[in-house]
């Protein structure tokens, strides 16, 4: 029979009072806390927690083929800095699945979605971004625990009782606006902490409940907000390993949306609706920001006492046609990033749609991490020969296929696959010594997005980034629109000579409810 454990205490909430920017330290080796340092926000909320009882309980246990299945309830914390949010209980249902011949003592934890508190007119739903048969997959092909935490974040939320639930991208952006309003006293308000905790918590709760696995290790991964919440976990708990974000095309945060920002001739994505709404594209150049920042973006940990957190393997996986991040993001985090990392972009898939290639992609990742081989590298540069300008290639190993990607917008530097972009492969040769060449060559009119997919004997795929030509040439116009999910939101600073502010908030509030599948 495994043991469980029911805590009859019930876990008091956490006044951020108590804590200002941090948290008291509890580990045997404690974080230095201050209210001034927000690099530290993490780890002394994830510390403050893990002095505190866990409270879960097992709710059914089933043997598969080749299988365990054991399905617990996670209280993961009690999270309403300054009573500003409801409810504050967050719970989630940890799957784990358990393989017959599972050996490793590092296991994979996936971050899921999901809706446990509904609305009058909306039901709880459970998670689609990874399913159980999904889930049973991973762990079968690759001998290696499983553990799904579902309703990351918990939602819907209600902030300052202001009778408006909400979820997903619109609970984030609240809670950015809410935190810039006094970042001292609300540290942990940031939706993204509470979200990193919630899987340290789980992570703690696999530990004691399978110690004949004497599980000292993770892999973590997640989509989109989810795959934020993956690095900002690697960065609070060093029993991180590993990660596999997906569709989270934006570290070095604030000049990448500035980057976005011009890539769509000073304009939003429509996918930028909710924090459109809390207005956070008007305080970008804060201090606000700028300390938000400091909890959030992966980046910012460079040159910190947690940059060596950056240097666990990390496989990277975007999307061609994202819906909020432009293609060439990666410009701007990429090549800063230490230690062993590959980068995987998926042609032709939007952002949701990066569903499609999870499965596989943590499959590779999964099993050369087990095996401690390493991730295939390939090294991109580019440079001009005979007054053309090349991308020049070399891998670290000889692929089976290699591909080259390119679509071309006549209009827009806008690529999204909302929009009805395409992109067209072309195979390549690859030379004895693992090398290649390709020319990039600007379009007659528009833009092109060019970049390079190499697949290995393992079914393992990396890519290099994607290269726009002309790459340092904005437009001055919004994109044309298409469907519900292809327009822009005016930039402010250009609102006036395209539309009042009554225009614009009406546009807005169109356009949310038509969007709710694309920003999950």
């Amino acid at each position: 029979m495994p043991r469980y454990i029911i805590a009859l205490i019930l876990v008091l909430g956490l006044p951020l009072s108590s804590m200002a920017g941090c948290l008291a330290p509890t580990d045997a080796k404690p974080t230095t806390c201050s209210n001034t340092d927000f690099t530290q926000v993490l780890a002394c909320y994830r510390e403050k927690l893990a002095a505190e009882p866990l409270i879960y309980n097992l709710l059914s246990q089933e043997s598969l083929p080749g299988l365990e299945w054991r399905r617990y309830r996670l209280t993961s914390q009690n999270w309403s800095p300054g009573n500003l949010v409801s409810p504050a209980a967050w719970q989630h249902e940890v799957e784990v699945f358990i393989p017959e011949i599972s050996t490793s003592k590092r296991a994979l934890v996936v971050i899921n979605n999901g809706t446990n508190h509904g609305t009058a007119t909306i039901p709880p739903s459970a998670p689609t971004d990874f399913s159980i048969d999904t889930l049973q997959a991973i762990a079968r092909a690759t001998n290696t625990v499983v553990v799904s935490v579902s309703t990351v974040p918990n939602q819907y939320l209600e902030y300052q009782s202001d009778g408006e639930p909400l979820k997903e991208d619109y609970s984030v952006a609240r809670s950015w606006a809410l935190f810039m309003d006094a970042p001292e006293a609300r540290s942990i308000l940031p939706l993204h902490v509470p979200m990193a905790a919630a899987i340290s918590q789980a992570m703690t709760m696999v530990q004691q409940e399978l110690p004949d696995k004497a599980l000292s290790g993770f892999m973590v991964t997640g989509l989109s907000k989810r795959g934020w919440a993956t690095w900002l976990t690697a960065i609070a708990d060093p029993r991180v390993e590993g990660i596999v974000p997906f569709v989270i095309d934006l570290l070095d945060t604030r000049v990448a949306l500035e980057h976005m920002y011009q890539s769509y001739g000073g304009n939003w994505p429509i996918a930028f609706t909710p924090y459109y709404q809390q207005e956070i594209d008007k305080k970008l150049d804060s201090t606000g920001f700028a300390k938000l920042m400091q909890i959030s973006d992966p980046l910012q940990y460079l040159g910190t006492e947690y940059q060596s957190r950056l240097d666990i393997p990390k496989y990277i996986i975007n999307a061609s046609g994202d819906d909020f991040y432009v293609p060439d993001n990666t410009d701007f985090y990429y090549d800063k990033l230490p230690g062993s990392k590959a980068l995987r972009v998926a042609p032709n898939t939007s952002h949701y749609g990066i569903k499609a290639f999870s499965e596989q992609s943590l499959i590779t990742f999964v099993n050369r991490f087990q095996q401690s081989i390493p991730m295939p590298q390939l090294n991109s540069s580019i440079g001009m020969k005979d007054k053309v300008q090349m991308l020049t290639v070399s891998l670290s190993e000889t692929p089976v296929k290699v591909l080259l990607w390119t679509a071309t917008n006549p209009d827009a530097r806008d690529f999204r696959y909302a929009c009805d972009v395409r992109y067209n492969a072309f195979p390549l040769a690859v030379t004895p010594s693992n090398t290649l060449e390709v020319a990039l060559s600007a379009p007659a009119t528009g833009w092109q997005a060019t970049f390079i997919e190499a697949t290995f004997s393992d079914g393992f795929v990396a890519t290099t980034p994607v290269y726009i030509s002309p790459k340092e040439v904005y437009p001055t116009t919004a994109p044309p629109e298409g469907g519900a999910a292809c327009k822009t939101l005016p930039g402010r600073k250009f609102t006036a000579a395209v539309a009042d502010v009554a225009e614009v908030d009406a546009l807005v509030e169109a356009e949310t409810s038509q969007n709710q599948a694309v920003i999950e």
